[in-house]
């Protein structure tokens, strides 16, 4: 279906204005629950993004060279290692937070 530009404008806002939402909602869960959780989630959701953005690319990428089911599992299981790697990591600084000291 073709947006007319001012439903195209209409839904830019709304989907502007979610950031406002999210502002306050981050503000009033700050002030209630301890910052590193919502700091460990919030990277954990970047995380996810960016690798649930790259993993058809990567998926697309794999097809053109190798075919077969026992590669694609090889894939698949190095991929989800990498992701939930990230997440380990992520989870790991937000446990330590309070003992990490760079200096």
């Amino acid at each position: 279906t073709t947006l007319f530009l001012s439903q195209a404008l209409m839904f830019n806002f709304l989907s502007a204005c979610s950031c406002y939402l999210g502002l306050i909602l981050g503000i009033v869960v700050g002030n209630n629950f301890a910052p590193n959780i919502i700091f460990g989630i919030a990277g954990g959701m970047f995380l996810y993004i960016g690798l649930a953005d790259m993993f058809p690319e990567m998926n697309d990428m794999l097809k053109e060279k190798i075919t077969g089911r026992k590669t694609d599992c090889i894939y698949f299981a190095i991929q989800n290692a990498g992701l939930l790697t990230g997440f380990a990591i992520i989870l790991l600084i937000t446990i330590y937070a309070g003992e990490i000291d760079l200096e």
